[in-house]
């Protein structure tokens, strides 16, 4: 059986429109599907940092998950809290660390979990932790609010023994009996002030340690008893 051009034109004219008609009410129902979770009123901080990039220091992450240990810190920050829109929580300050460029928001409360800062002030060269003294936390959050800084970098935070040894053979002028190695000392920079005016403000307000290294432009902090110096 054969058919007119006629016939083949008309044949071709009523699939399209049903072809059309099926887009539309797939478009339909498409619409009416309910909204993301990531839509309703509160959500996790985590996300609502991420919806927010206009400020690297809302984003609360440790920006790197290849391993399992941090894909569950990553889970753990989401125990923060909600927040409502269009609200958004900002943090005194966030932590960057130099090396790994992993950040740590500070809030007034809650304060992170141990596990957290542990894990972020890791030591670098062979990724063990150790509990930090609570004091050098505050003692951050002290010159950040002074000096009206919102980033916090963090040259060096814990170092096992055996990565102090590895520096100092490299000929790191490194102390033998580093309070690092033991979670009490801490390397930082402000972006917002010097380290020779920095160093001078912690000296007349910090009753610890406080080395001031002008050259690279960062402070060293420990809970040891009051002392200064000046590095090269």
């Amino acid at each position: 059986m054969t058919f007119g051009k006629g016939f083949s034109k008309n044949l071709f004219s009523i699939l399209t429109v049903i072809a059309m008609g099926a887009l539309c009410a797939a478009g339909a129902v498409v619409l009416a599907m309910p909204l993301d979770e990531s839509d309703s009123p509160e959500h996790s901080f985590f996300q609502q940092a991420q919806d927010n990039t206009v400020c690297e220091t809302s984003a609360v992450e440790i920006n790197r998950t290849r391993s399992g240990t941090d894909k569950t810190l990553l889970r753990q920050y989401n125990s923060f809290g909600t927040v409502s829109r269009p609200g958004v929580v900002m943090p005194v300050a966030t932590l960057y660390n130099a090396h790994t460029r992993e950040t740590l928001p500070i809030f007034d409360s809650p304060k992170p979990k141990p596990e957290l800062v542990r894990h972020f002030f890791r030591c670098r060269g062979f990724g063990e932790t150790v509990d930090m003294a609570p004091a050098l936390l505050d003692v951050l959050l002290a010159a950040a609010r002074q000096f009206q800084a919102k980033r916090i970098s963090i040259i060096s935070g814990y170092r096992s023994p055996k990565f102090n040894d590895a520096l100092a053979k490299k000929g790191r002028r490194v102390a033998a009996e580093s309070r690092h190695m033991k979670g009490e000392a801490v390397d930082f920079r402000l972006d917002t002030v010097e380290a020779r005016e920095l160093g001078k403000w912690l000296r007349e307000n910090f009753e610890g340690g406080v080395g001031t290294y002008r050259a690279d432009n960062f402070v060293h902090v420990d809970v040891g008893p009051k002392r200064s110096w000046n590095g090269h």
